[in-house]
Parts: C-alpha cells; structure tokens; sequence
C-alpha cells in the first residue's frame, strides 16, 4: 500500500471512532428522555413488570433507580396519581365499591403495586365517612365500644370529637377479646353503608393496616369507584373467627416441588364452609398463594382458598401454582344435613351457634311500642332519658363507665349493678337527647331480683319459653351460647326485632333463658345506634 493511501485510511478509522464515541455519548445523554414512554432506568435489573392499560410498568430494584429522571416523567408514571409519602404502602378506598385497596411502592418509589383489595363498611349516610387524603394515626389492638364491644386492629384515620375521639378503621365486632366471640352480623354487613363513619373491614384487613403501616401513611378515600378495583375475596364469617395471619404477603423462601390435599376427599353439608389444608414438599417452604378450580360451579364456590357448599351432589376442586406447574385435587361430596328439631339445644362445645329458622318468609316483626321493660312499676324504654330509669334502680349502688362517643358529640356511658346473690343489671347511654342528656340504647337484666321487672306483655323471670312465646309469637332469632368452662354463663338468647331481623340497625327485645330449663333467666332491650 502507498504512503499515501495508508494515511487516508488512518484518518477514516480515526473519523469513525471519533464519530462512534460521540453517538454513543449523545445517546447516553439522551436515555431517559426517549426511552420515558417504556418507563426504563439505567438502574439495577428488573425484578417483574405489570401491564396497566397500554402501559407497561417495570419495577425495579431501588439502588440506584430514578436518579436523572424528570419531575415530568415521574409523573407521567405514576400511573394512579397517588402522592407520595416515607410509608411503604398506600391505602385507597373507593366508597362506591366498598374497597379498601392497599399499595406498595415500585422501583420508582411510586405507590404502583397493589398487594391486595379487601371489602369495607362505610357510614349508615355519605357525609358520616369524609372524603379526601389522611393519614395513620393512633392504634388499639382491642377498641372498646359503648356498648361493652370490642373490635380488633383499629388505626385511627380522622380526627373528631363527635365520633369516639376520631374515626377507625377497624375489624368486625365482637363480645370480648377473643375471635370466637364475633357478632356475624357486624361482619355480615362488611360491603354495606352501616358504621357510624369508620371503616369496618374484614380482620385480615385491620391487622395488616395495624401492623404493616406506620402513622403518616396515607390513607386516600373517593366517591364512586373511579379505578373500579373488585375485592380479592368475599367476607366470610368464618375468616373472621380465626386469628388473622400476614403469611399471604410474605414471598416464600424456596421452590416447591410438590403440593397435595391432606386428603383426597371432602364430604360436606350444604351450605358448609371448609378450607383445606395444601400440604408443600418441602414442608418448610412457607405460605404460597394458589388458582383455585372447580368444575362443578353449581355445587362449589371457592374464594380466597375457602369452599364454598351452594348445591348437592359431587365436584372436583383443584389448586394449582401460580405458574401452572403444579397442581393437586379433591373431590367433595355436598350432602344435606337433617335436623332433629324435637331433640334438645346441641351442646356446641363452648362456641356460639345461630339459628335463625324463625325468620320465614311470612316474617312479622313486633311493634315498636313493645320496646320497653317495666321496672318497679314503670315503663323504660330505648331512647328515653336514663336519668329516671338510674333514680329508680337506686343511683348510689352503680358504677359508672363513660367513654366518647362513636356517633354524637358528647359521652357514651356504661352503667352496672351487680349484686353476688341478687344478679346483673346493665344500661349502656348515647348523648343524643336535645339538652345534652343520656339517652337509653341497651337495659339488660340477668337474674336480677333487686327490682320487680317484667317485660311490655308481663313476661317475668322464671316465665317458661312456651309463655314468651304465646306473649310474641314465633318469629324470633336464637342463639345458644355453652360456656364449658363456666356453665353458669352459658345461655339461650331469643329475639324479637322490631323491623328487619338481624340488621344492626334494627332495635330489639330480648329474652335470655336457661339452657337447661328453659325459663327465662334475664332479659333486655336495645337499640345499636352506637355501633362502630
């Protein structure tokens, strides 16, 4: 080659690196601005990506990640518009759909992931549960109710002086600190307008917003349902029976290699519910969650791993991976179960059991002016002013519990009389009267002999079953409650409401008897206007 042909192909490979160089450095330059509608990073890899519309989003590690990238740009992919905040996760609720979603942060620090959607209660009216952005503030593994009730995990959201010192979100209700003494009726209306203003939420759901976010996370609720989120499951009463476990939203530690039901089939009753057990090799491989199936949808319904019984006959249920690729299944066989309904109340073993057969399609309900009890010779009814009622039971015995109230501007109050040989009288108060006074929403008597008490059609302790029944007719609820360990508090419970029966809001009369003899031991009237 010529020396001076040599030097011009010197010169070219010298054009070309330089010209090499200066693309690549311009395209690095310009990275994020092309590449912002494919949301990318020059940051560490991506750990997953989800499709939201015609986006796709890539979550990615945080090391790293978001330096460079416009105030614009993270906008743009902050695909919710939900501000941003120090706590991991993001609570949103949609009013209109009864949701409570909860977010955790992506690789942008954007609350984008969403972990799980739960159903929620809101307010009896619209204004009672307010709209806007709060945060988590204060927090009560049990939170005590007026009306001597408890609900678990409750996180105050709002501030206010007229609902119990703020609104909650908060479990179901129950009798005392235990999971086997809910009241299925307040967890039966999860997915309805029927608190006082809180957020009335399955279990899990409090106890994952009570012990995975901190105060300052905020908490956005809407009108409508603008991003149309659907629950993940549906509220089952027996969800909430059990202690709530956050095993669901750990990630699990290593690969399985087999799953399979602990047995291969199922008898069940019809309308019975069952969970099975999904044993994992290797045993310690932690929770997972699986793709239920079912090929018989008329028998079985499945939700959130519980079934379902809804019709008679056989079906196949299978779980499988969430990648497909592995699966197990049982065959359940629905019976229906036959009742002896002369034999005596079933022992149930220390649980609650509800029987609400009664309420028949001709259902009447009893009057309201059948609401009061006589007491000494006067009448005491729900709504009334308690001054008169505690002057004549004797003031000076009881005592005294006051307490802010959930759904009026002033106290709530608990008043008790207990004597050792003389029995139990309770009366619970809201400050709903129009001078500030107490008004009666609950007068409960057991074995109490201090007062001359008999009910608004003369029912008195010592009465038999058979006579409330010819005093109120048939149309009552029952529940049997056996205390093994204290047979002395084990009780029957029949009610008679004056309006639709089993509806919180319905007021009610009430007659405790013994389980044994059925007589009636004790008595009430109550109206729930002070539930949470």
């Amino acid at each position: 080659m010529k020396r001076w042909e040599k030097g011009i192909s010197i010169l070219i490979t010298i054009a070309i690196t330089v010209l090499f160089v200066s693309a690549a450095g311009f395209f690095a330059l310009h990275y994020n601005d092309w590449f912002v509608e494919e949301e990318m990073s020059s940051g560490s890899a991506v750990a997953f990506s989800d499709t939201v519309g015609s986006k796709v989003v890539l979550h990615m590690d945080q090391s790293g990640v978001g330096e460079g990238i416009s105030d614009e740009a993270l906008e743009e992919m902050n695909i919710y518009g939900f501000p941003v905040g120090e706590s991991p996760y993001f609570i949103y609720v949609e009013k209109g759909a009864h949701t409570l979603s909860v977010f955790e942060k992506d690789g942008y620090g954007l609350y984008t992931k969403r972990i799980y959607t739960w159903i929620t209660a809101t307010g009896k009216t619209n204004l009672l549960t307010p709209v806007g952005i709060f945060e988590v503030g204060s927090k009560e593994e049990w939170h005590l109710w007026p009306a001597k009730t408890l609900s678990p995990y409750a996180t105050k959201y709002y501030e206010s002086d007229n609902h119990y010192g703020g609104l909650y979100i908060h479990g179901p209700i129950y009798r005392n600190q235990n999971f086997t003494s809910l009241i299925s009726n307040s967890a039966r209306h999860i997915g309805t307008n029927c608190s006082s203003g809180c957020l009335r939420t399955e279990t899990e759901a409090a106890y994952f917003i009570y012990e995975m976010c901190p105060e300052g996370t905020m908490i956005k609720i809407v009108e409508g349902s603008p991003l149309g989120f659907s629950p993940d499951r549906l509220v089952y009463v027996y969800n909430q029976s059990i202690t709530p476990s956050l095993d669901r939203f750990l990630n699990p530690s290593v690969e399985l290699d087999e799953i399979g039901f602990s047995e291969e089939k199922h008898v069940m009753y019809l309308g019975e519910q069952y969970t099975p057990e999904i044993r994992t090799t290797p045993e310690d491989a932690g929770y997972f969650d699986y793709n239920w199936t079912t090929n018989n949808p008329a028998i079985i319904k499945i939700s959130g791993g519980s079934i379902w019984a809804v019709g008679t006959g056989y079906a196949i249920v299978t779980a499988s991976t969430k990648d497909n690729r592995l699966s197990t299944s049982i065959l359940i066989n629905v019976v229906v179960h036959s009742v002896d309904t002369s034999a005596a109340p079933p022992d149930v073993g220390g649980r609650m059991e509800e029987d609400n057969s009664n309420i028949t399609d001709d259902y009447k309900p009893i009057s309201e002016g059948l609401l009061y009890l006589k007491i000494n010779g006067e009448k005491f009814g729900i709504n009334q002013s308690v001054r008169p009622l505690l002057a004549n039971l004797g003031p000076k015995y009881y005592q005294k519990q006051p307490a802010q109230s959930c759904a009026y501007d002033g106290l709530d109050r608990f008043f008790s009389y207990s004597y050792k040989n003389n029995g139990y009288c309770a009366i619970s108060t809201v400050p709903m009267l129009a001078d500030g006074g107490d008004a009666i929403c609950e007068i409960e008597f057991r074995n109490y002999t201090t007062a001359e008490l008999e009910s608004s059609k003369g029912i008195r302790l010592g009465d038999s079953f058979d006579d409330v029944i010819k005093a109120y007719g048939n149309f009552y609820t029952q529940v049997i409650v056996d205390d093994e360990k204290h047979p002395e508090n084990s009780f029957v419970r029949v009610t008679y409401w004056a309006g639709k029966a089993n509806d919180p809001g319905v007021p009610s009369l009430y007659f405790t008897l013994d389980p044994g003899t059925k007589t009636v031991k004790g008595m009430g009237i109550y109206s729930s206007k002070n539930m949470g």
